[in-house]
């Protein structure tokens, strides 16, 4: 099965798949260990930032060699590429999907890029994602400190005859949905998704997959709720480096040994451990 059957898989049958960011080996290996002990697909996907540090032929290597080794299925995604040369490692490296997120750009300038790289994904059997809105928050982080305005929030939420009009234009197979989703976790705050706008995203695009950023956060039930409204993808970065740092940080404290193979096992299992939960969460788990 290629990226798109498990993503049709999903929505036909009411799950999600995990999209859970690597930038270390250390965090590939405690998603994968969680991926074979629950018997789930997962989606591994790469920022621009990361796959610049892991290097995107690296990214989708390693990827490749677990998913032979322990039969997985591991889509390899290169998340929010910004310019049109952001996207070039994803291709070079062959990945299964494409995230262009041109919600910087004018609509026009976003929807001219989007028409160049669809048909470049489609002939080597990748999807594209696209984005419009512009949500709270920049980057997978803690906002210490930092307010958040729920009219910015309002005003960044995708409108459904938009969201309509830009799938038509471009031919993008994965649509990133905002309904109340912010990126990062704000101290403090708790995400309050608008299941209600998000059915009416769904029904605008019916043929189009749906995604949900900026999950870290977000509390059980409503992304248990999203899921069910036929989001099949739900990217969580934030939780994963939370989960990696403080974990080192307390194995670090911990060991004076200077072999780090000896200190990473439990930063490994702290990162298997986040990935279970949101494996969970999203109902993929038993699903391979």
């Amino acid at each position: 099965m290629n990226a798109k059957d498990w993503l049709e898989k999903a929505k036909k049958e009411g799950f999600a798949i995990p999209a859970l960011n690597v930038g270390t080996f250390e965090t590939f290996k405690g998603i994968v260990e969680a991926c074979i002990e629950a018997k789930s697909p997962i989606i591994i996907e790469s920022s621009t930032g990361e796959t610049k540090w892991m290097e995107g032929e690296n990214v989708a290597s390693i990827a490749r060699n677990y998913a032979k080794k322990y039969n997985l299925a591991i889509i390899v995604n290169l998340d929010h590429a910004y310019t049109y040369e952001d996207t070039r490692p994803g291709f070079a490296a062959a990945y299964d999907l494409i995230h262009f997120d041109g919600s910087k750009l004018p609509y026009e300038e976003n929807v001219a890029v989007c028409k160049k790289i669809v048909p470049e994904a489609h002939r080597m059997g990748a999807l594209v994602e696209g984005e419009i809105d512009r949500i709270q928050g920049e980057g997978s982080e803690v906002h210490e400190g930092q307010t958040i305005d729920q009219a910015t929030i309002d005003a960044g939420k995708s409108k459904p005859e938009t969201s309509a009009k830009f799938v038509e234009e471009t031919g993008v197979d994965i649509y990133a949905s905002f309904f109340g989703n912010v990126h990062g976790i704000f101290p403090g705050y708790t995400p309050q998704l608008d299941l209600k706008l998000l059915t009416s995203i769904q029904q605008a695009i019916p043929n189009t997959f749906l995604s949900m950023h900026g999950s870290s956060g977000t509390p059980e039930d409503q992304v248990r709720a999203a899921v069910a409204a036929e989001i099949v993808k739900v990217n969580v970065n934030t939780e994963i480096r939370l989960a990696y740092r403080t974990s080192l940080e307390k194995a670090l404290a911990q060991h004076k040994e200077i072999a780090m193979y000896k200190v990473f096992p439990p930063v490994v299992e702290a990162i298997k451990q986040e990935a279970l939960r949101w494996i969970d969460w999203c109902g993929s788990g038993g699903k391979l």
